[in-house]
This record gives structure tokens, sequence and C-alpha cells, in this order.
């Protein structure tokens, strides 16, 4: 069965309740938790708590871009896009064990040469139209239906996703299913993981 992925989000879970958040995803078994913010100066003792939060959790705890960052406080797994340090000097600065993920867009070839260089999981979208990033590229779920088919580590689709969608990614089966909005609608985190949780089982 494909995985929740929660990605934070500067606006959807703001600092003040971002430790509750995070901890309500947790509480439904979500074992990916991205710490992704676009502040010029991230909240390092935020992203501390969430990450020790999520190690009691037994939870994977991923910083979005910014590999220094997540070295700083202590993350070994960080995701990448194409503009960010790349996977052989994440590994350099992370260590060898690091858990580094990939953006591949729509792009196939991306991802193969991920794997070569020892990406953890390459991740594929928008594959629906995103609010958080409106102008992403968009990627047809057959372009990760053939990466499932070729590529020996997890795929994991991003972009858009929600209830009233996700059951069409069946047909991609992808491993990780990485969700903003989603999440957050309402205010109401864990019937809202619940419900996607449910749609995702019947895959």
């Amino acid at each position: 069965m494909a995985e929740i992925y929660a990605i934070s989000d500067d606006l959807l879970m703001p600092e003040n309740l971002a430790l509750e958040y995070a901890r309500e995803i947790l509480e439904c078994g979500v074992k990916f938790f991205q710490f992704r913010s676009k502040k010029a100066v991230k909240n390092e003792r935020l992203a501390s708590e969430i990450l020790n939060l999520c190690e009691k959790f037994g939870a994977k705890f991923i910083v979005n871009d910014d590999v220094k960052f997540a070295k700083k406080i202590g993350a070994n797994a960080v995701h990448l896009g194409k503009e960010d340090e790349g996977i052989k000097e994440a590994f350099e600065i992370l260590g060898k064990n690091a858990y580094v993920g990939v953006s591949c867009y729509n792009d196939i070839s991306l991802a193969i040469n991920a794997a070569k260089n020892g990406a953890s999981y390459v991740a594929f979208g928008s594959v629906f139209v995103s609010p958080t990033k409106p102008n992403a590229p968009k990627c047809d779920l057959e372009v990760v239906r053939e990466a499932k088919q070729i590529l020996n580590l997890p795929v994991c689709v991003i972009g858009g996703i929600n209830e009233r969608n996700i059951g069409s990614l069946s047909y991609a089966n992808p491993d990780f299913i990485a969700i903003i909005s989603a999440i957050y609608k309402d205010g109401t985190i864990k019937e809202n993981i619940k419900n996607l949780q449910k749609l995702v089982k019947i895959f």
C-alpha cells in the first residue's frame, strides 16, 4: 500500500500550531514528514522539535532543499530539486547513510540519473493542478507508471492530490503520495489524513 508523505507549509502550518499539527499527523501513522519552509531564515528550534517528534514516532524527517540546514539540526534526510545541492554533495555533507529524495518533475531521465547517483527515492509531479505550486509542470500518470516499471527504488507522486482524485493514482501504483493542502484543510488534520488513508487502502 502507498504511504502518505506529509509536507509542511509556512502558511497552512503556522509556527504556533506546527508542533501540534506534526503530532496529529504522526499519530495517524504517517511515516514520512517533510519540513518545507521557504522563509529566508528557517526556524531551527521548531525543525529540531519536529525532528525529535518524528524520531519518537519512528517516522522519517526530511528537510526540503537545504542540506546544510539538515546537517545543522542533525537530520540525515533531504529532498532535492534540480536547483539544490547535488545528490553526491548531499551524501558528502550528511554521510553515506543519508536518505536523499529527488524531484524529477515529468522527466524519467532525471529519475534514472538520480538512481545511478544513489537517490533513496524519486518524486514526480505535479500530477494534478497544485494549489501550492500552480505553475508547476504537469506530469502524466503514464510517466509515473513507466518509472515504477524500470526503477528499483521508491517512486513518489506530488501535486494537487486530495480525497477527490487520490483514487486515480492506483493506475500508477506509487510508493509514496506526497500531500500538502489536503492535509490541513479546515484544520481537521486527523480526519483529513484518515480519509486519505482509507482511499489509499482500496488501491
